[in-house]
């Protein structure tokens, strides 16, 4: 494990892809306490102000379909009604499915996931979910409104273009902006001791430098520094399954959104096959990961033949065939 980690963070790229991620692994730590007491207090004020949502309970077991929750009871409707009178953009994507109403009532977090992006349905508290769901929910529950909206906003864009960077590579300019905007960002939370906690490693992180030495030729011999100081290798290898495993559920998010595999997402699996053809235990690690992405890839170029062969092998005009 650690010769092949070390071989891969000779990458300047790389290296800089997975010092993000451990930033947002950091920022996601710093939260958790802080976001779970603020969803319990908000979720009390929603029971304080609204008699109604006291009072009754749901025996319909209400169930959303995606961005779809229209057949509701009428008290899973007057939380509807709720939770989307505290949202600060109404015009948004709602992933209503990424809760189950019925819940609502007792549980706080099943109301924060309203607030979130897509995905979230199997979390059952802060410590399942990943940076991103924390700062989306931030970001548009009013309960955090003391936090300027636009800081939390640039840290959701670049943690974006991290999860879309196709080669899983970013530049060393990059990564200064979107260290400044996460600096900038924490002190929004200087109240919270874990948010200086985090400020510290940030900065350690945007100063340091991972320091590879390989000797041999077959790359048993290696050391990963962090700075003057040793660092687990362990722990930097777990930083990057996170950050892989991320990557590949948001990129199984979004084939399983499409009816055709587009040029775009053929590109972003191959250049990843490509990857693993080079680290095969880090392959290895990620079997049944990988197992859920090859499916949904097979599923759509099969969805493509047969738009091909109905088409008389034309296909669809807007859509790039796959080879």
């Amino acid at each position: 494990m650690q010769s092949e980690l070390s071989i891969r963070l000779n990458d300047e790229g790389y290296k800089n892809w997975i010092k993000a991620g451990f930033c947002l692994q950091k920022i996601r730590d710093c939260l958790l306490g802080f976001v779970c007491t603020e969803i319990e207090k908000f979720h009390q004020f929603l029971l304080s102000t609204n008699s109604f949502l006291r009072q009754r309970i749901c025996n319909n077991f209400c169930k959303p379909q995606g961005t779809k929750f229209q057949r509701a009871c009428c008290l899973c409707e007057e939380w509807k009604r709720e939770i989307l009178k505290h949202h600060t953009n109404q015009n948004s994507t709602i992933y209503w499915d990424n809760c189950s109403p019925s819940l609502w009532p007792k549980h706080a977090w099943e109301v924060a996931k309203v607030y979130m992006p897509r995905g979230q349905a199997k979390s059952r508290g802060p410590e399942n979910c990943d940076a991103a769901a924390l700062l989306n929910l931030i970001n548009f529950c009013d309960q955090f409104e003391f936090v300027e909206r636009q800081k939390v906003i640039q840290v959701i864009k670049c943690r974006n273009d991290l999860m879309h960077s196709v080669e899983m590579s970013v530049s060393a300019e990059w990564l200064h902006n979107y260290i400044q905007k996460i600096l900038i960002l924490l002190q929004e939370f200087q109240h919270i001791p874990e948010a200086k906690a985090a400020n510290k490693m940030i900065q350690k992180i945007a100063s340091s430098d991972w320091q590879v030495q390989i000797t041999g030729t077959d790359a048993v011999d290696t050391a990963l520094k962090f700075t003057d100081e040793e660092i687990n290798a362990g722990e930097i290898f777990n930083v990057e399954l996170e950050l892989i495993r991320e990557w590949m559920q948001e990129l199984c998010l979004t084939l399983e959104e499409q009816e055709a595999l587009l040029a775009q997402h053929l590109n972003s699996l191959n250049t990843f096959k490509e990857f693993l053809k080079q680290n095969k235990k880090l392959e290895s690690v990620l079997y049944n990961e990988l197992q859920q992405l090859y499916t949904l890839e097979k599923k759509l170029k099969s969805g493509m033949e047969s738009v091909k062969d109905q088409d008389g092998g034309e296909g669809k005009p807007e859509e790039k065939e796959v080879p």
